[in-house]
């Protein structure tokens, strides 16, 4: 079957559509690519906290002052975020900016914050401090920031996918950085092995129509005197999560949520996070620290990693 695709850079992260259609001129679908280009680009210029000119920076220079009209699709995935927020009780929480901003300061200059800084930023955390009123966000306590970088990807891929569909596309295919959704015939997708260079798979997962997203501490960390440090926050102690999870994989309907809960759940660990699952009626694959992989049921047939042992949780 023919293959259109695009790939290209926005919210911190190499992004690849790629259609597969019999029907459509290779004109047509290239229009509809650089189409969802643009948009993406949209959300990355909307999202950004490292853009002075986004909403989100502009919502976070008005913490404790006053609301911030924004666009359609910054109130979604705000109200969308605290929702997960609310059901991960704060395990995911996208008012851990400013302890983000330490973090990845802190990963530059190849140090740990300082204590009294990170103790400061902690006290910023807290989704319940997020106003919605139609097009108006607010932060109520001042200096609070907003990072849209744990749901964003999930939110851009869940819209292309939507552009496709809209112009009748039946067979595609999303890569936002490791936030896939695949639609159409079933397809075979690498899962990363959190104890192997980025692109290395633990395995493999045939999905149909549905999105995949992982969390893992193999991206984006920094050893300092013999200790790692990842990027996935746990709020409630200012540190990288240290729940025993090295690697989770979920799947499901919504590319924006399961974005979302992929964090939580490596934060809250394999039990609480199963829990969080099953209120969600999602599948996942659990890959823990000391080697061990488990997955729930809904994927026992689907996931292979040839004659490594993988163990059923629920």
């Amino acid at each position: 079957m023919r293959q259109i695709q695009k790939t290209f850079f926005a919210l911190g992260t190499a992004n690849t559509v790629a259609v597969f259609d019999q029907e459509l001129s290779a004109e047509q679908i290239t229009k509809v690519l650089d189409r969802i280009k643009l948009q993406i680009l949209r959300f990355d210029h909307m999202f950004s906290v490292f853009r002075e000119d986004s909403e989100i920076a502009e919502i976070n220079r008005s913490a404790g002052k006053n609301m911030v009209k924004v666009s359609r699709e910054t109130s979604e995935v705000i109200k969308k975020a605290v929702e997960l927020s609310k059901n991960s009780q704060g395990a995911f929480d996208i008012t851990s900016g400013s302890l983000l901003r330490l973090w990845r300061k802190a990963k530059r200059e190849n140090r740990l914050p300082c204590l009294e800084d990170m103790k400061r930023a902690m006290n910023l955390i807290n989704f319940r401090n997020i106003v919605l009123d139609g097009d108006q966000v607010g932060l109520s306590q001042k200096g609070q920031e907003l990072d849209l970088g744990g749901i964003a990807k999930g939110y851009a891929a869940d819209a292309a996918k939507q552009i496709l569909m809209d112009e009748g596309i039946a067979e595609g295919f999303i890569n936002f950085g490791g936030t896939v959704i695949a639609f159409g015939s079933p397809k075979q997708i690498g899962i990363q092995n959190p104890f192997a260079t980025t692109g290395v798979p633990a395995g493999t997962l045939k999905i149909c129509n549905q999105a995949v997203v992982t969390s893992g501490d193999y991206e984006r960390f920094f050893e300092k005197d013999g200790q790692r440090y990842h990027h996935i926050l746990n709020p409630a102690t200012g540190f990288p999560s240290n729940s025993g999870l090295a690697g989770v994989s979920l799947t499901g309907d919504l590319a924006c949520e399961l974005d979302g809960l992929s964090t939580a759940v490596f934060v809250m660990g394999l039990e609480s996070g199963m829990k969080l699952l099953n209120d969600y009626h999602l599948e996942g694959i659990f890959m823990e620290e000391s080697g061990a992989t488990y997955v729930t049921p809904g994927l026992a047939d689907k996931f292979n990693m040839g004659k490594k042992e993988i163990n059923n949780y629920g």
